[in-house]
């Protein structure tokens, strides 16, 4: 007797098939859900850095990408860069949005909703007094950040929201920037 085959279900460009399978065996073999990733930074000049990513572990292995990923860094002229890069704070804003829209599809696809486009718009606001030690009170981050979505889906405006809010929940770089995340420095020799 021959097995039947399930036909691949793409919604969203996700393969929905392959996501439950994905599931069901972390389910089975909690071991696998664990990943590390690691950036490692180089300092060129002024306000200029460049950070490459590669291997990560996930799976049980390490994982070697087959291009390196190079993000450039630096700072407007009117905070001493050169503007070769979008700063650090716009690279997490970035980081947030792609983390939080990934979220979002998967979860949409998971449930059957097609969308047809996302676009969003992430901001906040940063006091510099803080990162320039002027009034140690100031907070050198973020005070809040605000992601407003456009969707275009024939779901309703309630599910949309539903996905927008679980996105959030989810989403490992909001958990990250939301929650206190311990940050380790040490000087190696």
């Amino acid at each position: 007797m021959q097995t039947a085959k399930l036909e691949t279900k793409i919604v969203n460009g996700v393969d929905v098939n392959q996501l439950f399978d994905t599931i069901e065996h972390i389910k089975e073999h909690k071991e696998i859900a664990k990943f590390n990733f690691c950036a490692k930074n180089k300092w060129i000049r002024g306000t200029e850095n460049r950070t490459t990513v590669n291997e990560y572990y996930g799976a049980c292995k390490t994982h070697k990408r087959s291009k390196l990923h190079v993000f450039v860094k630096d700072e407007p002229e009117i905070l001493l860069g050169n503007d070769n890069g979008a700063n650090p704070v716009e690279y997490l804003l970035a980081g947030l949005a792609g983390c939080v829209t990934t979220s979002l599809v998967c979860h949409a696809a998971a449930r059957g909703i097609k969308i047809d486009s996302i676009e969003s718009t992430l901001e906040g606001d940063i006091d510099l007094q803080g990162l320039l030690h002027i009034d140690k009170s100031v907070n050198p981050g973020y005070r809040g950040i605000d992601i407003k979505f456009k969707i275009e889906s024939d779901a309703s405006d309630e599910t949309l929201q539903e996905l927008i809010d679980l996105a959030k929940n989810v989403s490992p770089v909001a958990n990250t920037v939301s929650r206190p995340t311990p940050i380790n420095v040490r000087l190696e020799k």
